[in-house]
């Protein structure tokens, strides 16, 4: 059933039999854990130094994604990275799930939104504002989405018993990195948001949809807080990235 609405990305089908399914053209391949990642070159050095093998892509018109096997045990998981922005990362949470994870732990980075914010700060975003417009096709329209609350649990004991310092609070999920202008940044700020990032909303309505365990590590990286940007060299913080990547390995082996 169609919900009508003034405004079309405010219009929800109810219906649950979209014409494409990722399940349609992908089969089952992949172990149920899913480390998904946006670090391209820190993952690139986990890999070489684990020799990781390939055993899948997530595939585009632009470019393929590697699919890696890690093996800790006698148990496997895998390893990729996801396309930019909330549409990149629900058709990456679809086709992965179509192909057999099951659970995920997400690890990217994010703007900071508040001045007393530190460069590689751990956030665990517990809720979402859904500021883009791919939640929208999963979920009836609302301000904010959630995180799986189970997961998130599972994240903070984890943290906590790996002595990591960390913070959990709510992100604005953004369609626009260049119209985040400070009075938007000050409205989100005061409804209680400390980052501010493009994939975060359309990750927990996809994780939603499907009853998914799914969450998401996020590290402090620019600025954003003041009048003007400071990247802080975010992008550069190869240990922080590349320890992030760890901790998701380590935190989804207990989902």
């Amino acid at each position: 059933m169609i919900l009508k609405n003034k405004y079309p990305v405010c219009e929800f089908d109810t219906g649950k039999n979209p014409i494409i399914q990722a399940a349609n053209f992908l089969a089952k391949s992949l172990p149920e854990k899913c480390v998904v990642t946006f670090f391209r070159k820190e993952l690139e050095q986990f890999v070489s130094e684990n020799n990781l093998p390939v055993i899948g892509y997530l595939n585009s018109e632009v470019l393929d994604i590697p699919i890696y096997e890690y093996g800790y045990g006698t148990d496997k998981l895998c390893i990729t990275m996801a396309f930019c922005g909330a549409p990149g990362a629900a058709v990456a949470i679809e086709e992965l799930h179509a192909m057999g994870c099951e659970k995920f732990i997400i690890c990217g980075g994010a703007g900071a939104l508040t001045k007393d914010s530190k460069v590689g700060e751990i956030i665990i975003p517990v809720s979402a504002v859904r500021d883009e417009g791919t939640s929208y096709h999963y979920l009836e329209p609302s301000r904010e989405v959630e995180c799986h609350k189970e997961t998130v649990k599972t994240v903070v004991l984890c943290l906590e018993q790996m002595g990591i310092p960390f913070k959990t609070g709510k992100t604005w999920t953004s369609d626009a990195i260049y119209r985040e202008t400070p009075d938007m940044v000050e409205l989100r700020r005061n409804e209680g948001c400390i980052t501010v990032e493009m994939e975060a909303a359309a990750f927990f309505a996809v994780s939603q949809y499907y009853n998914i365990p799914l969450a998401q590590l996020l590290y402090a990286g620019d600025d954003v807080s003041g009048e003007e940007w400071d990247s802080r060299n975010w992008n550069t913080q190869k240990n922080i990235r590349y320890d992030l990547i760890i901790s998701a390995i380590e935190i989804i082996k207990k989902l």
